[in-house]
């Protein structure tokens, strides 16, 4: 007998911004996942640019053992990729052909996979935080982190909304089951959400992974001159975080500055930490950073930790798929430890388990600069208003590599130019616009 792969799990990175219809509709208005996989196949088959363009799929150095050892392989798919595992085939009693690996997965086996930029790209379409605490990467994983998550998707739940917070445009919050809405300022200067289609998007929960030496931003406006790190761990002990050429240990870290602090840099490479992949991804390896500051503030926030700060560096996030996990939809085999895809008695496939990264695209106002600086008469007022000599729309849009139509309100499709797909976003007054130069016409005359 040769030797049998099969697909042990697949991933799908499903993007706004490659996956938006000239009519406006996105991949995210289907509600079945088939149709999903359907909708990509279209895509694929008219041979549509995807994600993979500015991503790519690799593993960590300490993986690749891993994969060796229950030969695993990586294989690239489109607008995603596949880990294949050597199986053994067998026919059960009804008949059905089922796949057990070659070597048996263990439970909490790490199958890591560094999603790694081509280029900047990503992160100029993609609806990202702008004001950060750290620079921390996304997590994403089959196991539960901050709660429950939503089959099949592998990012956590996007978090209620909170009135306490400032959120900045684009950032999502969940007002009730399937209520996802995006926030952004109106032209009048009052913050306003904007229903979206779809939930489960990737949000700053994900982004918990961090390396061992990272940055910590503090907003300037708050004045902070003095603040103590503390590492705590499951149980709520402080850790040591370094250790001088002496082996004395500290279990603090305490900055000061007489101008207010801005950022400080934490090195917890000396520490007694552990990271990814190199352990199992339970609540053991799950770490609590408290920062207080001398304004009496503390805030708490959960990371995990790599050991690789170079490829962290150049990765915007790690997929971390366990065999066996707390929901066992999530499971990548079954209870008699076959892989989850076979064959029928009447032939029919069942496919391996599909997970999905949902990413938004970043929203912008659509501002039309008439080419000779010259003011633009207002001929769309369902959709743009007058701001100095240009007209900006009165909602911010998600970037699309595909230009697509307006609705108006009578839900009849309307026409207006749409930006270049990678045009650059400028950010004013905690607003993002995307500049759009048009020249005098009947779409855009200008006024006397």
């Amino acid at each position: 007998m040769g030797v049998i792969y099969k697909i042990l799990f697949e991933v799908k990175l499903l993007h706004e911004f490659y996956l938006t219809q000239p009519n406006g509709q996105t991949v995210f208005d289907l509600a079945a996942q088939t149709d999903r996989i359907s909708f990509l196949f279209d895509r694929f088959k008219r041979n549509g640019r995807n994600i993979n363009s500015e991503l790519r799929f690799d593993l960590p150095e300490s993986v690749h053992k891993t994969f060796g050892n229950y030969h695993l392989k990586l294989l690239p798919s489109y607008a995603g990729c596949k880990v294949a595992v050597e199986v053994r085939k067998q026919s059960l009693p009804d008949g059905t052909m089922v796949y057990q690996p070659k070597i048996p997965l263990p439970d909490a086996l790490n199958i890591a996979i560094l999603i790694i930029r081509k280029d900047s790209a990503w992160d100029a379409y993609t609806s990202l935080k702008m004001q950060k605490l750290t620079n921390a990467v996304y997590y994403f994983s089959n196991e539960n982190v901050a709660g429950a998550k939503a089959y099949p998707v592998l990012s956590n739940s996007i978090p209620a909304f909170n009135a306490s917070l400032v959120y900045e445009q684009g950032e999502q919050a969940a007002f009730g089951p399937n209520d996802t809405r995006s926030f952004y300022i109106d032209k009048d200067g009052n913050g306003q959400w904007l229903n979206i289609s779809g939930t489960h998007f990737i949000n700053e929960s994900d982004r918990i992974l961090l390396p061992l030496r990272f940055s910590y931003t503090f907003s300037i406006a708050d004045n902070i001159t003095e603040a103590e790190v503390i590492l705590k761990d499951k149980d709520g002990n402080a850790v040591v975080l370094s250790r001088d050429e002496y082996g004395t240990a500290q279990m603090a870290l305490t900055f000061k500055s007489t101008p207010p602090l801005q950022k400080i840099v934490l090195n917890f490479s000396r520490g007694d930490i552990k990271t990814i992949p190199s352990f199992p991804a339970d609540e053991n390896i799950f770490y609590t950073l408290e920062v207080k500051d001398s304004n009496g503030n503390t805030k708490i926030n959960r990371f995990l930790f790599f050991e690789d700060a170079d490829r962290l560096r150049e990765s915007c996030a790690l997929m971390n798929i366990k065999p066996k996990v707390t929901d066992p939809a999530f499971n990548l085999l079954d209870s008699n430890g076959f892989l989850l895809t076979r064959i029928m008695p009447d032939s029919s496939i069942v496919p391996a388990p599909v997970f999905e990264i949902r990413m938004k695209s970043r929203l912008s106002f659509w501002r039309y600069i008439n080419d000779k600086k010259k003011k633009l008469k207002n001929e769309h007022s369902d959709f743009l208003f007058p701001q100095n000599n240009n007209l900006v729309s009165l909602l911010p849009r998600p970037l699309s590599f595909t230009p697509f139509l307006l609705k108006k309100p009578d839900n009849s499709a309307y026409y207006l130019p749409n930006p270049l797909p990678f045009e650059m976003i400028k950010t004013e007054n905690g607003k993002q616009y995307t500049d759009i130069f048009v020249g005098e016409s009947a779409l855009f005359p200008l006024l006397p």
